[in-house]
């Protein structure tokens, strides 16, 4: 039977958020435990400790770990997080702070026009976007994907979403999949671990994904080179998070934004105006 291309996430389901991305990475760097105990400097049954939970690591250890994985930045914070050694509050903890917060992403929205502009949680699930949006993507992707649960990930990775017209998608996927595998190994939410299953089951996940996606450059932007009929079309999703640890708060909501790289308009008039005004997802209450 061939190898599930999320294995070395499913291998890697614990009870510490903290045991499961140490494992997830230690395996991703094809490490033992026995290989990884000399240069962390403990004995290899303490690793089995610190990756069943069993024991908690101290501040260097995590550190260490980072440097021995040679995590990136964002990878490096999920570790410390998960290791209970960031104390970053979020903004929704304040009922006051979240009801401005939500009146503050539907503005975001009306005037993002005429970009097309969406608000998603760290899952990806779409909460709601503008007209922009949804003429931008309802040519390009199966209506089935654009439902009351559509979720932007999917619509990026799918074969019957974005994915075909992406040059770069096999990148954009492993990045994307790396970024979710963090998430769900730190959350441990089961609404997550199904969305990395369906993505697998869909065939959206790349077969080297973990490889691939540590060699880019995490940020909370990421690039599409579209290609349409007669040319390649250069866009950046921007994403705009809640948070002074960039993506790391829990719960939160982000904003995310498509421009054409060159300045001009992703949208004609033409193309804006055939949006529909009655979608579901069109400025749905936050």
């Amino acid at each position: 039977m061939k190898p599930s291309t999320l294995s070395l996430v499913e291998k890697s389901r614990g009870d510490s958020a903290f045991g499961r991305l140490m494992h997830f990475w230690r395996k991703a760097s094809g490490m033992s435990q026995e290989q990884l105990s000399g240069p962390l400097g403990v004995s290899p049954r303490h690793i089995s400790f610190l990756e069943t939970g069993r024991s908690k690591p101290s501040r260097i250890v995590v550190q260490t770990l980072a440097d021995i994985f040679e995590l990136s930045a964002r990878d490096r914070t999920y570790l410390m997080t998960a290791a209970g050694f960031s104390s970053d509050q979020s903004v929704f903890d304040s009922p006051e702070l979240a009801m401005w917060i939500r009146k503050a992403m539907r503005a975001s929205l009306e005037h993002s026009e005429p970009a097309p502009a969406f608000v998603h949680d760290s899952f990806g699930r779409l909460l709601a976007v503008n007209r922009a949006w949804l003429a931008f993507f309802i040519p390009h992707v199966d209506p089935a994907l654009l439902g009351d649960d559509a979720n932007i990930y999917e619509l990026l990775m799918d074969g019957q979403g974005l994915r075909p017209l992406l040059h770069n998608g096999t990148a954009l996927a492993s990045g994307l999949t790396l970024y979710l595998a963090m998430e769900t190994l730190q959350g441990n939410d089961p609404k997550n671990w199904e969305l990395l299953q369906r993505l697998q089951a869909s065939g959206s996940v790349p077969e080297n994904w973990h490889a691939l996606g540590r060699k880019l450059t995490h940020t909370s932007d990421y690039p599409l080179a579209l290609k349409t009929d007669d040319r390649m079309c250069n866009i950046t999703v921007f994403n705009d998070t809640l948070s002074s640890v960039p993506q790391l708060v829990q719960p939160r909501l982000l904003i995310g934004r498509i421009y054409r790289d060159d300045g001009e308009p992703l949208l004609s008039e033409e193309q804006l105006a055939a949006a529909p005004a009655n979608h579901p997802l069109l400025y749905r209450n936050i």
